[in-house]
């Protein structure tokens, strides 16, 4: 069974529709329940005779996913549930495979808008790190997206290692190559521009990208920053940081882009920048290096193993040095047309369909493993 629950959300989304889609090519045998949400079923549906939707429209997040679900999943009684994230059904205590992509809840503020909404978010962080621990004590078998959070979940939670499986992810090209250009306004012939893709949460340090670009206009007037990804609470305080700064006509925020106006952005910019604090895997990076971009990356988390030497890496506390990292970038174009090269032969190096098989090979071990609840109760 694969608890798909949240197909809308756009990482977590893309993941479990890109394992689904591994799955049914490789498995023909083994019967699969998949719980959805009624409004996900567009998103997804069988290929495979062997492959079955169950309506399950028990929220992320929620009381009922701690508390209903995990009755659901004992009166399925499936031999192995994935939990795509830590935070679903800690008290179910069958055989479960549980995917952590990353530790970032436990080590970085989320909370944003007001300050109601801010402090209630913080609340919730205490019964999250409580359930987050069952999950690791509780696994039958644990999958990571590198071998750094691997790494970390054996060192902070004691996890041995062979409870525990690194499955890198793969940036497909399709959906862009399939997509028409579209430009965004104000950009066509306006001169070079960096681009970022994504949030804007606090460990994502969007920041420290106008801060580079303040110290790099002071020669370079005419290099734009794009940050791409609908803002919301985020926005004013960056645009009041680029007037700050004096940089503020040269920022575009153009919200949510379309597949078109992304493709777009990928092959019109002169570089993809990654700041980033902490990292599950990094997808936009490796989905910038399928459309020929060269990327810049910060040394945090993961994000050294998941590029390697397609990137030039820069300490995503040191604005001075991202800043000359661009601007070397920028004065010397055969430096950007070999990155260019290596990042189309790093991509190489991941598949959805191995994804698929190593999680598949994680199910069938986990199948044969008593549960560790099932080994405390006999104990």
């Amino acid at each position: 069974m694969i608890d798909a629950r949240m197909l809308s959300w756009t990482g977590i989304g893309r993941y479990t529709v890109a394992l689904l889609e591994g799955l049914e090519s490789i498995d023909q045998e083994n019967e699969y329940l998949v719980l959805m949400r009624r409004n996900d079923w567009p998103r997804w549906s069988p290929s495979a005779g062997n492959f079955t939707r169950i309506e399950c429209d028990i929220a992320p997040y929620t009381v009922a996913e701690q508390a209903r679900l995990p009755r659901l999943l004992h009166r399925l009684a499936p031999d192995v549930v994935h939990l795509v994230t830590p935070n679903a059904a800690a008290l179910y205590g069958g055989r479960k495979v549980v995917t952590v992509a990353d530790l970032t809840l436990l080590d970085f503020d989320t909370s944003r808008g007001s300050l109601g909404r801010r402090l209630a978010t913080k609340l919730k962080r205490l019964p999250f790190r409580m359930i987050f621990r069952r999950q690791v004590a509780t696994a039958t078998h644990i999958v990571t997206l590198t071998e750094y959070v691997r790494r970390q979940l054996m060192t902070r939670f004691r996890v041995e290692g062979s409870h525990v499986s690194a499955a890198w992810l793969a940036a497909d090209s399709a959906q862009l190559t399939a997509a028409e250009e579209e430009p965004v306004a104000g950009l066509a012939d306006a001169g070079p521009f960096i681009l970022y893709v994504g949030n804007y949460y606090g460990y994502k340090n969007v920041r420290i990208l106008v801060e580079a670009l303040a110290l790099l206009s002071k020669d370079r007037r005419d290099v734009r920053l794009v940050l791409a990804g609908e803002p919301g609470e985020f926005k004013q305080a960056l645009l009041s940081l680029a007037e700050n700064l004096q940089v503020s006509d040269l920022v575009v925020m153009p919200g949510f882009v379309t597949d078109g106006q992304l493709k777009w952005l990928y092959r019109n910019a002169a570089m993809y920048v990654n700041p980033s604090l902490s990292e599950g895997f990094g997808l936009q990076g490796l989905e910038a290096m399928t459309q020929g971009l060269p990327v810049l990356s910060s040394t945090a988390s993961c994000l050294p193993e998941v590029y390697g030497d397609a990137a030039v890496y820069f300490d995503p506390h040191d604005a001075g040095e991202l800043a000359q990292n661009i601007a070397d970038l920028l004065e010397q174009p055969g430096r950007s047309i070999e990155l260019a090269a290596m990042g189309h032969d790093r991509l190489a190096m991941f598949s959805w369909q191995k994804t698929a098989e190593l999680t598949h090979q994680v199910y069938t071990d986990a199948g044969h493993q008593v549960s560790r609840d099932d080994q405390k109760r006999r104990a």
